[in-house]
């Protein structure tokens, strides 16, 4: 059983993780009961944890027991020990083929011949990688 510093560091967590997600959905809250931990955020299912007997096993089995019904995208929201109230730091666990599909949906570059055969270069601004004829990814500057 969890002792009671231990339940309200995992309750202010849940707020600080909804007042982060406000800056996008400005209606996003805190849940309570069984189901989502975070509210009022289209489309995703959002379980926080701030304990140090963490199961990423275990918590990927519950979102997507939920995910499952509700066809949102689930994941969890790490507060890990030693970690402070800036949600930015804090990690995040996702299905790997959930990870998979928002970068296809996002736009992720597909490459529809094998990458080995494609002009890999670095970007001489920030160092990351460059496909062939694209811009920077990370800088966004144009090759």
């Amino acid at each position: 059983m969890a002792s009671q510093s231990r339940k309200y560091r995992g309750f202010a967590t849940e707020r600080i993780v909804a007042s982060y997600l406000q800056q996008w959905w400005e209606f996003a809250s805190v849940g309570r009961g069984k189901g989502k931990d975070i509210l009022n955020v289209p489309n995703l299912d959002i379980e926080v944890k701030a304990r140090s007997g963490f199961m990423p096993k275990q918590v990927l089995a519950q979102i997507k027991a939920r995910t499952d019904l509700s066809g949102e995208l689930g994941f969890a929201v790490l507060r890990l020990n030693g970690q402070g109230e800036d949600a930015r730091d804090y990690a995040a666990i996702i299905r790997f083929e959930d990870l998979v599909t928002l970068l296809v949906k996002c736009g992720y570059p597909l490459f529809k011949q094998n990458v080995r055969e494609l002009d890999i270069t670095r970007c001489n601004k920030c160092g990351g990688w460059i496909f062939q004829d694209m811009d920077c990814a990370t800088c966004n500057l144009p090759v």
